[in-house]
């Protein structure tokens, strides 16, 4: 009686083990699929506005994920999380939210999205030429007055915002992402690389090694892959196309020596 009980706990163990992974499997694509659209926009206001600092966001999942904060590293700007149930840090959006729902999404008729992200561009662009009462300034102006705690964006912005992904480079110099193999440079082989891409898009897939780029990898071809001969200490080299191991007919000239 206690070993079937104990067989019925394991088996009731193991399903919720499975349960709680794929349930974390499905959260994380959840996660993913939110910070898309927050990343287009984000860059777009980079383009547009320039680099901040610092960048203070909200404790979502999509706002702690490593690919934000991959980005945000990459173009030297702090990622900060304002403090869990502390609303007063975020005391200024949350007055923005207020004219919005009043002054905009009180008047508008429209009925897409189109129409929504139209008329709401326009009133943006009036809302922040408006002097408000309480600084005496215009949005805009306010934000212009400390130009120089922005940066540029840089003309390769796109490439900050390519995902990164850890692989080890396989001995036969192979990677594999999202299900696809490439072939990484021989010189790679047993280490443990960075590889840059955007998401949704394999190609071009970047290979970096204690932070340099040893260039785009292409995908794997098994005529050039094969050619790559490894000895037992992990080193490889190329053979070169006339170097074989195979040597015609000295088999059967060693048996016709003996058999003479």
């Amino acid at each position: 009686m206690t070993t079937a009980l104990l067989i019925v706990a394991l088996v009731l163990l193991a399903a919720i083990l499975v349960l709680a992974l794929l349930l974390m499997k499905k959260a994380s694509q959840g996660d993913a699929r939110m910070l898309t659209p927050r990343l287009d926009a984000f860059e777009k206001a980079l383009l547009r506005r320039g680099l901040p600092r610092r960048l203070y966001t909200d404790n979502g999942a999509a706002f702690r994920s490593r690919h934000l904060e991959h980005i945000c590293a990459s173009l030297g700007i702090a990622l900060i999380h304002a403090r869990p149930y502390k609303p007063q840090g975020k005391g200024k959006i949350e007055r923005f939210f207020r004219p919005v729902r009043a002054s905009f999404l009180s008047s508008f008729e429209g009925k897409t999205m189109t129409e929504l992200n139209d008329s709401f561009t326009a009133w943006l662009q009036e809302y922040h030429e408006r002097r408000h009462h309480s600084t005496g300034q215009a949005p805009f102006e306010r934000f212009t007055s400390k130009m120089e705690c922005l940066r540029a964006a840089p003309s390769n912005l796109r490439d900050h915002f390519r995902k990164c992904a850890r692989r080890r480079v396989s001995m036969d110099r192979t990677v594999i992402l999202n299900g696809r193999l490439f072939e990484a440079p021989i010189q790679l082989i047993g280490k443990r690389v960075e590889l840059l891409f955007h998401e949704g898009d394999d190609l071009p897939v970047e290979i970096f090694l204690n932070g340099k780029s040893y260039g785009f990898l292409p995908p794997v071809d098994l005529h050039v892959n094969c050619r790559v001969k490894r000895d037992k200490s992990r080193n490889a080299r190329m053979i070169a196309s006339g170097e074989t191991r195979y040597k015609g007919g000295s088999l059967w000239s060693a048996g016709s020596e003996e058999r003479s």
